[in-house]
């Protein structure tokens, strides 16, 4: 919800209260010639002159003389101007940074809204330059570092709003000397102020003449004689704060027929506060008091209920669910709340209030009898368990959807009838059913939060972000042993298990695994024990240990056909025919996985097709028939796309890059790994991440930048290290050891073709071992060594042709071949690049030296 919430788009909705409170949504546009994310000026800008001309004359003059521009830090009580007045300099100073102007609320203190993460607050920052979305990485530093790169050099304004502290602040900040920085915060920054130079640009209350003036242009009211003596009487009412003084204003400005003394009489009565906001005055409780008595008595209470949900947003079925009344009602009252700067409708249809209008909503609502309350919060939930569980049926794997368990139907739901219907609708709520389980956890409701949790799997296993899904599972798994559940438990464990597993965290995955086997075991579950063994083998299989693999699916197999389970036993043959490929059994693989997709085809299973499609892809290019499998893969990465599920999007463009790498078609490689690439890192798939980081080293060297190869290859080596997968490994090394020979380094290519032949030996790879010695062969002849280098090719010769790897038995040929010029045998040198001439033309891949191409699909 926070990255979404992050992308504002200029030309977006709006909400502005006082003039110095904004919020956005919507992702961001397509980049522009210059980013722009400045919210609109405030239309009557009272009483900060004088801080304002200290501070864009200030900043002219350092950039003038070239000089440093320090970070400006404003700040001050809630409803002070902060915003406003940051909003104003950056719009008095936007033709002195030409390169970009950015706006983003950082959230500190928002009720029941935790501080936006920097992390995701440098997504929207990239997002808002121009950057893809798709292609941002996952981690905090590798954003800062992206995002300090694109502003060097530059001169760019930014605009930090609503600020925590300085650790949230820091890895935004540019390294760039010609950047502008202003942050509000309610906090002075004194950590910040300690490791930056920043100047501090404290505000107080408007002067009582400011105050006057700002009430009587905003209400377009005169301000003298009497009046100016009513209006100084209202302002001191409101404490002098820009946003009382505003709300009010803006209350009596279309009703001309009104007072100004009736406000003051009024206010003067008004005896609600908001004690617990402790940065508050009487002034902004007294001038939202006034807003809330003008509603009627139902629009009140629906104001009230509002106050009760737990997110940042809602639509009229949520809210109806809330105040038991009709979706069509909900959506009047919205839309007059909307006409009263109550609330504010960022994208149509969803609404949302400002974060001290909430909080006043919810302790209108705290006044209310706690049954009131209690029913009212369980409606709402009760809507949300059984929209997620809609939503569950369509986004749910075949034959894997667990029945509803909603302990009642609400009066109203959203239309729910397909898998995009499903999508649109997770897609919205995710932050909401996020904010749900939160309060839920809170108060152990452990029945909702197992059920909540089941019904958002399937959508967070196929769209992430994974690291909620851990902490979602986690949840459900620990409410469900309190509540002794376990059946419950088992299911939470091994959807657990199961994003570990997608994750790259293969420890825990076996420990979550393991636990759930156990309580399926107890449970006489055997559904439960076949589908944990999948996933128990997919996670031997990464790990290398194949027969144990190999072993789980026999076992799980035998009980899908024991209960006819059709979409288990398709399931589970698809991860043994990937099983027998690794493991050299190539026939035994094809059949399995032609056996699965039939299974896939016969059930209408889209998923199962997609599945045993792209693994059949692997297997096509494993054998070297890679214009078959560039056509699996592309049929798979259709269904992919259009069942939404990014996890199989990803992995269905790795395997594509690999083929596109083997004929030759670089451009095209390197476009489909910039997506791969994105989306792995979106979705927290290190192993996906690594291999299309191998992948991406190989099309640099193809492409001569040999450095920027380097440095693919060594992070995918160090993921492949942090997860344990030794076949990555070994590929990584190998190709690193024929970029240190490409760059004249060969004793540094021969360690390391080396510690790659070691693994592939140890794993008992035999396609992984020619790769290395056609590698190694190439490094011997670079040395003057044929002998040892016609050694290395013939015995890769001897591996490829076991292993029914055309391509690499091309590449032995060929080696020999270059051996046989190099001692001046001509004839046999003739005959082995012949025979590798006609494999290349046969595969319709590039002929000649190919130590610049990778070595096979991502295995």
């Amino acid at each position: 919800m926070a990255e979404r919430n992050l992308q504002a788009r200029s030309n977006n909705r709006i909400y502005q209260a006082a003039g110095n409170q904004y919020i956005y949504d919507k992702p961001a546009p397509a980049p522009a010639a210059v980013s722009n994310t400045l919210p609109r000026d405030t239309p009557a800008f009272i009483g900060r002159d004088p801080e304002l001309r200290s501070l864009v004359e200030k900043v002219a003059y350092l950039l003038d003389n070239d000089h440093t521009i320090p970070v400006h830090a404003i700040d001050g009580m809630p409803g002070i101007g902060k915003t406003a007045l940051a909003v104003r300099a950056g719009h008095s100073l936007t033709h002195r940074f030409p390169d970009g102007q950015f706006f983003i609320d950082l959230h500190a203190h928002s009720p029941h809204q935790g501080p936006v993460r920097p992390t995701d607050a440098l997504f929207g920052l990239l997002t808002a330059d121009g950057f893809d979305a798709s292609q941002v990485p996952t981690d905090t530093d590798s954003r800062a570092a992206l995002w300090r790169g694109r502003v060097a050099g530059k001169k760019a304004l930014i605009i930090l709003d609503n600020a925590a502290g300085h650790d949230q602040i820091e890895p935004l900040l540019p390294g760039a000397p010609g950047c502008l920085v202003l942050i509000t915060s309610r906090r002075r920054l004194t950590g910040l102020s300690s490791r930056h130079h920043t100047v501090p640009l404290p505000l107080t209350t408007l002067s009582p003449e400011h105050a006057s003036e700002l009430f009587a242009t905003r209400a377009a009211r005169p301000n003298v004689g009497a009046d100016a003596i009513t209006i100084s009487e209202l302002v001191n009412l409101c404490g002098h704060l820009p946003l009382a003084i505003c709300l009010l204003a803006a209350r009596l400005y279309p009703e001309p027929q009104w007072h100004v003394a009736d406000l003051v009489q009024e206010l003067s009565r008004a005896n609600d506060r908001l004690h617990h906001m402790y940065a508050e005055t009487i002034g902004v409780a007294a001038a939202f008091d006034l807003s809330y008595r003008r509603l009627p008595a139902g629009l009140r209470r629906f104001f009230r209920r509002l106050g009760l949900h737990p997110g940042t947003e809602i639509d009229p079925y949520a809210a109806a669910a809330l105040d038991a009344i009709s979706p069509s009602q909900a959506r009047r009252h919205l839309e007059t709340l909307y006409h009263d700067h109550l609330v504010d409708q960022p994208n149509r249809g969803r609404y949302r209030m400002h974060d001290l209008i909430r909080e006043y909503a919810r302790h209108r609502a705290g006044r209310d009898p706690a049954r009131d309350r209690a029913e009212a919060t369980n409606r709402l939930l009760d809507y949300y368990q059984h929209a997620a569980q809609i939503a569950n049926r369509q986004l749910a794997r075949p034959g894997r959807h667990r029945p509803d368990d909603s302990p009642r139907t609400p009066a109203a739901l959203p239309d729910i009838h397909n898998r995009q219907d499903a999508l649109a609708w997770m897609n919205a709520e995710r932050g909401n059913l996020a904010a749900c389980l939160g309060a839920l956890t809170a108060g152990q409701q452990t029945h909702r939060i197992v059920t909540l949790a089941a019904a958002t799997a399937p959508y967070l296993r196929d769209n992430g972000p994974w690291d909620h899904a851990v902490s979602l599972h986690q949840a459900a798994a620990s409410a469900a042993r309190r509540a002794g559940n376990r059946r419950a438990q088992a299911d939470a464990l091994r959807e657990l298990g199961t994003v570990h597993r997608a994750s790259g965290n293969y420890t825990p995955a076996t420990n979550a695994l393991h636990q759930a086997l156990d309580l399926y075991q107890q449970l006489d579950h055997p559904c439960g024990v076949a589908d944990t063994l999948t996933q128990l083998a997919t996670v031997r299989r990464h790990t290398g240990d194949h027969p144990a693999a190999i072993s789980d699916l026999q076992n799980a197999l035998a009980i899908y056909e024991k209960l006819d389970d059709r979409h288990g036993l398709a399931a589970a043959l698809n991860e043994l025919g990937v099983v027998h490929h690794q493991t050299d059994n190539r026939l035994s693989g094809i059949q399995a996985l032609q056996r699965a997709l039939a299974i896939h085809h016969e059930l209408g299973d889209l998923h199962g097709q997609a599945d045993a499609l792209n693994q059949l892809g692997t297997a096509h290019q494993i054998v070297s028939d890679y214009h078959l499998a560039i056509d699996a893969h592309r049929r798979a990465l259709d269904i992919y796309l259009e069942l939404g599920d990014r996890h199989g999007q990803a992995r269905a463009l790795n395997y594509l890059c690999a083929a596109l790498c083997e004929t030759g078609d670089l451009p095209t490689a390197k476009h489909t790994l910039t997506d791969a690439l994105a989306i792995h890192r979106r979705l927290g798939y290190r192993l996906g991440e690594a291999n299309a980081l191998t992948y991406l080293g190989t099309v640099h060297s193809a492409n001569g930048d040999y450095t920027a190869a380097e440095h693919a290859l060594t992070r995918a080596l160090a993921l492949y290290r942090n997860l344990g997968y030794r076949t990555g490994q070994s590929d990584a090394l190998n190709q690193l050891g024929t970029l240190a020979r490409l760059t004249g380094r060969h004793d540094t290519a021969d360690a390391l073709h080396h510690e790659a032949l070691t693994i592939a030996e140890a794993d008992d790879d035999p396609l992984g071992q020619a790769q290395v010695l056609n590698q190694l062969g190439q490094l011997l002849l670079a040395r003057n060594q044929p002998a040892h280098a016609l050694d290395c090719h013939q015995r890769a010769l001897h591996l490829a042709r076991h292993a029914q790897n055309r391509r690499e038995e091309a590449q032995s040929l060929e080696g020999v071949g270059r051996c046989a010029q190099h001692t001046g045998n001509q004839r046999q040198a003739a005959e082995h690049l012949d025979r590798a001439r006609d494999i290349y033309q046969q595969l319709s891949a590039p002929a000649g030296r190919t130590e610049d191409r990778p070595d096979g699909p991502p295995r």
